[in-house]
């Protein structure tokens, strides 16, 4: 039986990548463009100040997760035969799953208790960077959290987001590559192999659209831009720089769902399953 466990963590990679999106796309631009700056504001921003921080981080600490979910039950179900029963199941999937997300919410709880309403100072029309004239900014009245959120925050992001996922990563990259280059000394026509290519290939776009952003983000950290000419520079690149990330995985899905016949009989026999047990359960 095929293992169906990395249609799963597909799926929701997939959802997650396009909430992303669209969240991004609603607050950074669709709701400052429909509604007046004022009134964006006054009444928007104040609510969303730290939810938006939150959610922001809590769902990319999902999606670069997922990933290194996705390289791990490859690799397991390539190599192992013991461990692959146990872990390349639907249901291991969804308590993994289940899981990530409860650590993204953990480590990243600490913006809901400290970040406050955002300050809000009035500059000159000549000067004006963003949305009428105002300049604006998330606050903590803990000062030992503004000098974490400042100046040791950056580093554990890039820790837990970039350095240690893709360290597993790396790991089961070359395991899946032994274990491509056994299957074809053995002539063993394996189909299951092309995703595994599909997954090298993704590996190897990850690091070179994330670490860029994450270490330019930690260097105006420290070095912040004094002029509104950079400021809006620096908010292009990163936008551009993380669209391309989660554009990139949210492709990668429909490709498989789309060229990939296997992918797509596995995909609908999970949504089939999924949907016959909640028929089951309904009687």
């Amino acid at each position: 039986m095929p293992s169906l466990s990395r249609y799963v963590y597909f799926t929701y990679l997939c959802l997650v990548n396009i909430l992303i999106i669209n969240v991004d796309i609603t607050y950074h631009y669709l709701l400052p463009y429909i509604t007046d700056g004022r009134m964006f504001l006054q009444y928007v921003l104040p609510f969303t100040c730290k939810f938006l921080v939150f959610f922001t981080f809590f769902l990319r600490y999902i999606f670069i997760w997922l990933i290194v979910m996705i390289n791990i039950d490859r690799c397991l179900y390539l190599t192992t035969a013991k461990l692959k029963l146990l872990i390349c199941h639907p249901r291991s999937a969804n308590i993994i799953s289940l899981i990530i997300v409860i650590f993204s919410f953990l480590v990243n709880a600490h913006f809901f208790v400290f970040l406050k309403n955002p300050i809000r100072i009035e500059t000159s029309p000549r000067k004006t960077c963003i949305l009428d004239g105002f300049y604006y900014y998330c606050e903590s009245r803990n000062r030992h959290f503004e000098n974490f959120y400042k100046s040791i925050w950056p580093i554990y992001n890039v820790i837990i987001f970039a350095l240690v996922p893709v360290f597993i990563i790396f790991i089961c990259f070359l395991l899946i590559i032994r274990n491509i280059y056994l299957l074809r000394q053995r002539n063993t026509n394996d189909r299951s192999h092309s995703i595994g290519k599909t997954l090298i290939c993704l590996d190897l776009l990850f690091p070179l659209t994330i670490f860029p952003v994450l270490f330019f983000q930690i260097y105006i950290n420290y070095y912040p831009p004094k002029t509104c000419l950079n400021l809006g520079i620096i908010n292009l690149i990163l936008s551009i720089g993380y669209s391309m990330s989660f554009i990139k995985n949210t492709f990668a899905f429909l490709i498989f769902y789309f060229t990939g016949g296997k992918f797509r009989r596995g995909c609908s026999s999970f949504i089939y399953c999924k949907n016959k047990f909640a028929v089951g359960s309904t009687r």
